[in-house]
């Protein structure tokens, strides 16, 4: 009784799709003293198929022909070797006009479930940015992010993020978004990937960019590794709307330290796009990031632009970073600490994560950290100090999140 349990539960996880079809099969049932039983009993012990919780089956029966033949065919997608190889070959040779009738679509809905998936993650974020950044609000705010990846063929995927947004500071539904961030094909080949559609974008360590574009990106080479991008990039909270063309290099200089640089050309397209006026400029990065020692890494990062400014600003600036560990969600009790010291403003970035903080144009100094407390879930904290470059204003900033993922 034991392994006919464990048989009928096979066939209702590995064929739950097919359930009311195969009830009205007209296939046979296979005699429950048959060998078959006992040799698909021995492949779920082997981890070959799947055996089902307890509790999730009541009562037994004899499997037909149609519910064995679906069993035998996941069965041979998992490529079994040795004696399970031998039991698998022994129930397609049994069942074989079964998988021939079956195998198109068997195989078909095989293929769509390994190679479709979906991840991503639970955030609560709050953030406050003290009390001379009065023009700036606070907030409070839950999302989820859902990430979709389709397998074309061997070589092609598409893409897509899913941003679901809501203000926890209201009771009103109309305070939340639902967006599609990001929708695009991907194309991976031996030392060449492709991308157009809307993509996300890190730059210069996210001082420069970090931001989806819409366009096409191109990355290839081995050692001396190269992106070209072209597109649009907009993003209304940090007042930037151009068209961009950009080139980024890195080169690995031994095994702990990399070098980077990175040029782009931007073509503004609306007006009062940031404090720059509305002419085309150019701005170039360079930078290394390298680890010292076993738990330390050190980034530098050099940005410059020859924009026209409405605002007397610096147009140079530039990212030092130190990090002191990794953390990693899989691995509970890890973390990771930074200390950071930078100056950004609308010049020196194009999109930057820094530009939050006062809204642009900060020089400061940022401390934060994360940690793992458990599987698949991290707590992140950090606090900025510093001045408004215009103003000179103190200007100060306080994150806090807890992100669980899926």
């Amino acid at each position: 009784m034991k392994k006919l349990l464990a048989v009928v539960g096979a066939a209702c996880l590995l064929g739950s799709a097919n359930v009311a079809g195969a009830a009205a099969s007209p296939f046979s049932d296979v005699p429950q003293d048959s060998w078959a039983y006992d040799a698909v009993a021995q492949l779920a012990a082997d981890g070959i198929v799947e055996g089902y919780g307890d509790g999730s089956f009541k009562g037994s029966r004899a499997i037909t022909r149609y519910e064995m033949a679906q069993i035998t065919a996941k069965a041979m997608a998992k490529n079994p070797v040795g004696t399970d190889k031998a039991l698998v070959d022994k129930l397609a040779a049994e069942f074989g006009t079964e998988l021939k009738n079956l195998g198109v679509r068997v195989a078909e809905l095989e293929r769509n479930a390994d190679n479709f998936r979906v991840d991503g993650f639970f955030r609560m974020r709050d953030e406050r940015h003290g009390k001379a950044n009065k023009n700036v609000q606070d907030t409070t705010k839950a999302y989820i992010e859902a990430y979709t990846h389709a397998q074309v063929n061997e070589h092609w995927s598409s893409e897509t993020k899913h941003k679901i947004t809501s203000n926890m500071r209201s009771d009103s539904g109309s305070d939340g978004t639902v967006q599609t961030t990001n929708i695009f094909a991907l194309g991976k080949y031996d030392n060449l990937t492709v991308k157009f559609g809307k993509f996300d974008t890190v730059d210069g360590y996210a001082y420069t960019h970090e931001d989806p574009m819409r366009g096409v990106q191109v990355s290839f080479g081995k050692k001396l590794k190269a992106k070209l991008s072209l597109g649009r990039i907009a993003n209304p909270n940090n007042r930037f709307d151009a068209d961009v063309y950009s080139g980024i290099f890195t080169y690995p200089l031994g095994k702990r330290t990399n070098l980077y640089a990175g040029y782009y050309y931007l073509k503004p397209q609306t007006t009062g796009f940031k404090a720059i006026r509305r002419e085309d400029y150019s701005l170039g990065n360079i930078g290394f990031d390298t680890l010292l020692g076993k738990n330390f890494r050190f980034i530098a990062l050099y940005s410059r632009s020859n924009a026209s400014s409405t605002l007397d600003v610096n147009r140079n600036g530039f990212l030092l970073e130190l990090d002191y560990k990794r953390m990693q969600v899989q691995h509970p009790g890890s973390f990771m600490i930074m200390l950071r010291h930078l100056r950004v403003n609308d010049t020196t970035a194009i999109s930057s994560r820094y530009e939050a903080y006062c809204q642009g144009r900060a020089h400061g100094t940022e401390i934060g950290a994360c940690y793992a407390p458990i599987k698949n879930v991290e707590l992140g904290a950090k606090y900025f100090w510093g001045k408004d470059e215009i103003t000179h204003k103190t200007k100060t900033f306080v994150r806090t999140e807890a992100k669980y993922f899926f």
